[in-house]
This record gives structure tokens, sequence and C-alpha cells, in this order.
């Protein structure tokens, strides 16, 4: 029996024009009536996440930044924020090769020591605080995100590589690196909230696309990659979904979690 399902967003419950399929509404009821968790879990702050379940939010579980912060109606679960003095090492490797490319994720404010991202932020519906030094501000940091040309994702990630001993550096869109605390994965996240509702491992749902993915894979039974996805995502799941084009994730509800509630009757 499924008793908890945690879907990516990004080129997975979102379609290619960032909506979600309006069936979802419906099923998100139906899992509601069932008994079943879900869960938003994704690269986004917490802000953005709530902003797409905006009439919503009560029924979901916000897992935000990779899962490095947790919120359920309200309250938080868990928070996973980078030591200061680790935050220093990777303002140094960022503001030599993306200065101007750059954002530092707070809870509630996200940050940029170029005014160049706080413009971009705009454009993207991000409400981007410029500061000169991120060194000196109060607030604690969850994430920070480097963003560049699709063409120039590899070679960017391959800049960042000195950093692979101390962080959680990975590929979360087509144009875009998240660099977390070591060990700040989905993966991390959905055991968290697994725990804290008493949840196993064969009563678990994921869904993913990309690189930021892999490793939550490992933390369900019931793991699927979208048709859509990463062919590396593709081979770390056990089941393969629909594209986010084709309403994916709500086929594979429908056809696994729903119809096992529907067969205890």
């Amino acid at each position: 029996m499924i008793k908890l399902i945690a879907s990516d967003m990004d080129g997975t419950l979102l379609n290619s024009k960032k909506k979600i399929n309006n069936e979802f509404y419906t099923i998100l009821k139906q899992l509601k009536e069932d008994n079943i968790i879900f869960t938003a879990i994704s690269g986004r702050d917490i802000f953005s996440l709530k902003k797409v379940f905006k009439d919503i939010d009560e029924d979901i579980v916000f897992a935000a930044n990779n899962g490095n912060y947790i919120e359920y109606k309200g309250k938080v679960i868990f928070e996973n924020y980078i030591q200061k003095d680790k935050l220093k090492n990777i303002a140094i490797v960022v503001r030599k090769f993306f200065k101007h490319n750059t954002l530092y994720c707070g809870k509630d404010i996200i940050y940029s020591e170029s005014k160049v991202a706080k413009f971009i932020g705009i454009l993207w519906g991000l409400n981007i605080k410029y500061t000169k030094d991120i060194m000196k501000i109060k607030d604690n940091i969850i994430k920070v995100t480097v963003f560049g040309k699709p063409s120039d994702i590899n070679k960017n990630r391959e800049k960042l590589k000195i950093l692979n001993n101390e962080f959680m550096v990975t590929i979360s869109g087509r144009f875009s690196i998240d660099i977390c605390r070591y060990g700040g994965n989905k993966k991390n996240g959905i055991e968290i909230i697994k725990n804290k509702f008493n949840i196993k491992y064969d009563e678990t749902m994921v869904f993913g696309d990309n690189m930021n993915d892999l490793e939550m894979m490992a933390s369900a039974y019931y793991s699927f990659a979208m048709e859509n996805a990463k062919d590396k995502v593709k081979s770390n799941a056990r089941f393969i979904a629909k594209s986010n084009d084709d309403n994916g994730v709500v086929e594979a509800i429908k056809e696994v979690a729903l119809v096992n509630e529907k067969a205890k009757l």
C-alpha cells in the first residue's frame, strides 16, 4: 500500500510550459481521502513551491532546495544550512567563475553579489537581494545555485569539481547547478519524511527526471524516472513513467497508488 508519493517539479510534474495538468488536483483530493501524503520535492525555494500550489498548500509536504528545507502545514520539519566557514569556500570558487551568475538561497531571501543576477531574477519571477559580500549577511544559506547557457552546463560542472569533496554539486536543470551541504540531497529529504510519518521503503513512490533526482531513486521501491529523464536517472529507477508532457506522474499514480487502494475495498 502506498503511503507517500514524492514528485520533482520541473520536467516531472510540470509540463514544458511549467503548468500542472488539471487532473492532478482531482488526484490530490483522492490521495488525501486515502491518507496518502503528497510531497513536492524540488531544487526550487520554498516560496516558488508554494506559489505553484497556492490554493492547496495545506495538503502538501514541501521539500524545497533539494530536500534541504522541509515544511508541512506551516511547520518546519527539517533545515540543512551550509556552515559559514564552508560557505566561504564556495564563495571563493563561484566568484572566480560565476560572479554574475550565482544565487545564494536563504530560507526567506535569495541573495546575489551581482546586480546583473538581480535583474535576471526579475525575469524569472524571483525577488533577489543584492549584497556586496555574502559573508557579511546574518542569514543562513541553504543552497548556492550557479547558472549559464544550457550548452555550457557540463563545462560549468567541471569548473566546480574542486568542491566535490565537501559539497553536493548537482546539475538541477538545463542551465543550473546546485551546491548544497554534503549529504543534502533529495534522498535524504525523503528519508526524513518517511521517518517523520513512519513510512516504509515499499510504501513510497518517487518521480524525477534530472541529476538532482538521482539519489532519490534509491529511497523508494516505486521509483519512477520520467520518459524525458536523463539516461542515468532512468538506469537507477525501477520504473519509467510517461513524459511530463503526457501527464506521466498522474498516470502512474492512478495505475499504482490508487489501484492498490481500490483493491483493498
